[in-house]
């Protein structure tokens, strides 16, 4: 078999080595790993009193709301349904005993069914929430589940991941190799070590990251019975959504997959074409043709093979173990204690009052019409769609305003009434406290510099700094784009600030602060270690 085969054969083999060779770094109990000796113990019955909550430090929740703001489209701003949620939020408290405790519910500006806490005690939920749940019980089940995770101190498992770096250190050797011997056409190395970098450490706290969502199922389903509502319509029927969306979304993967194979495809006869030498007969031609199906066909399963691993490793390192596994749990434990499982009617009537409120109903209406522009902004109805969305309570909105920005560059002809420079559309986001985010001071100020503006680029993003300053998520874009418009000396020297001042992010602030010139020379090195070893491993067989 001729090497460069040989090598293709290798790649998955090699990782699973270095998975495995990282594994032998792992603590061999899951309780000797810090901040977590609890956890393997029993639960308790959820009929049982609470274990009583750890005396904790809290982290301050108005900088980490800020911290919420600056990732994505940030937050949605709709002040009754924020009112409804953080009444519900406040019951929760008072039957864990804990009142007093910081933290409240926002609304996240995302379009799937998203939600997490944070160890300052807010809970983000996203606005595809609202919408699908059919009854207040279910609501306050996705609720208590989360906070069940700020309860049982889960968040101070932050230190043990931080500490992973030796697993870390393999699993990206094992993805360095693979990608190398896969041939990955316009793979780049050091993104490849990044991301695998972190999935080193999600190796190492998967299995207790799985333990933490069993014990906020638990704490959930003690605080809803409590409560008093239903366990069919609240916590079976928010596991049962959040299985159906999975599915749902792994569909929708297969069928981007499919079209990015698609695209490979073309874009690979098309360029075969373009550099193979002109044909003068048939049988040249022939051949040529079959050049570029090979290539294709061969760069079509180079994409396949990253895809198959990527779900893989994503299953492999989940920290939610799979949801039917967590749906059988409770089920199982509803049979051990009847009384959770006692007929109750849904409290339907509070959620639909809630959502009926006007302000809500049209914050809700507009975002469904955003989102249904960007995903197909070159629709006829789009630019009215997204016109709609930017109106009214939701006019200076992040996702709104971009939806109108993305449908308006998509059709041209069709933004009569908005202005030339359809960048400035922003402007109305920039200037609502309540509203602005940092995606949208990111896009502006890079299209800006893209067309030769830097200095506007620059005074863009020195707004969004004044507004950002203390937010992390905003550290590392900044470091590269003074990077690209100052110099790397300036680079290296805001990344400095950024690992003093936000530790969590300080490694994609050093990795921000490359210059192309570095870049170029971590990738030779990379792919020259990556061949040696791999070279080592084939003489071997």
């Amino acid at each position: 078999m001729p090497a460069s085969d040989a090598r293709r054969r290798l790649w998955p083999l090699a990782l699973l080595a270095a998975l495995l060779a990282g594994c032998e770094t792992m603590p061999p109990a899951l309780s000797q790993l810090p901040g977590v000796s609890g956890l393997a113990q029993k639960p308790a019955s959820p009929l049982d009193p609470l274990p009583a909550p750890e005396a904790r430090a809290w982290p301050d929740p108005a900088q980490d709301v800020m911290n919420q703001r600056a990732r994505g489209f940030g937050l949605v701003h709709a002040p009754e349904a924020q009112r409804y949620l953080n009444g519900l939020l406040a019951r929760i408290k008072a039957a864990a005993l804990v009142p007093e405790w910081p933290g409240e519910v926002h609304l996240l500006a995302q379009s799937s069914l998203s939600a997490y806490a944070t160890g300052a005690g807010n809970i983000y939920v996203s606005l595809p929430w609202l919408q699908s749940v059919q009854s207040e019980d279910e609501l306050v089940a996705l609720l208590a589940h989360e906070f069940g995770h700020v309860y049982l101190h889960y968040h101070s498992l932050e230190g043990a991941i931080a500490s992973a770096d030796t697993a870390a250190g393999f699993a990206s050797l094992g993805l360095g190799i693979a990608y190398k011997t896969a041939q990955a056409q316009g793979w780049n190395q050091v993104d490849t070590l990044q991301a695998s970098y972190a999935l080193g450490k999600t190796l190492t706290t998967a299995l207790y990251g799985q333990t933490q969502e069993s014990a906020a199922d638990r704490f959930a389903l003690h605080i809803t019975h409590r409560l008093g509502y239903s366990y069919e319509h609240g916590t079976k029927a928010f596991l049962e959504r959040l299985g159906g969306w999975e599915q749902q979304n792994e569909a929708l993967e297969l069928q981007k997959q499919e079209a990015l194979k698609q695209a490979i495809q073309a874009s690979t006869r098309e360029r075969v074409a373009r550099e193979a030498p002109k044909s003068n007969n048939a049988v040249s031609a022939a051949l040529n043709d079959a050049s570029a199906n090979l290539q294709a066909g061969l760069n079509v399963g180079v994409s396949q093979a990253s895809f198959d691993l990527g779900r893989w490793l994503g299953k492999f390192t989940s920290s939610h173990p799979d949801t039917v596994k967590r749906q059988d749990i409770l089920a199982e434990l509803a049979d051990q204690y009847p009384a959770i499982a006692e007929e109750r009617t849904p409290a339907q009537a509070p959620l639909q009052s809630a959502l009926a409120q006007k302000r809500t109903q049209a914050i809700l209406k507009n975002y469904q019409a955003a989102y249904q522009a960007m995903e197909a902004p070159q629709s006829p109805g789009a630019v009215a769609l997204a016109r709609q969305a930017a109106s009214g309570p939701t006019a200076t909105h992040a996702v709104p305003l971009f939806a109108l920005y993305t449908a308006a560059h998509a059709q041209p002809g069709a933004v009569r009434g908005l202005p030339r420079d359809l960048g400035s559309l922003f402007e109305a986001n920039f200037a609502s406290d309540t509203d602005r985010a940092w995606a949208l001071y990111t896009e502006r100020s890079t299209r800006l510099k893209e067309s030769g503006q830097r200095d506007a680029a620059k005074r863009v993003l020195e707004r969004g700094m004044q507004q950002f300053a203390q937010a992390e998520e905003s550290m590392p874009y900044a470091v590269k784009f003074y990077g690209e418009t100052e110099g790397w000396d300036k680079a290296r020297q805001q990344a400095q600030q950024c690992r003093q001042r936000f530790p969590r992010v300080a490694e994609r602030c050093q990795t921000a602060a490359r210059s192309p010139q570095e870049i170029a020379e971590i990738n030779r090195r990379t792919e020259k270690k990556a061949s040696e070893i791999t070279d080592r491993w084939l003489k071997k067989k």
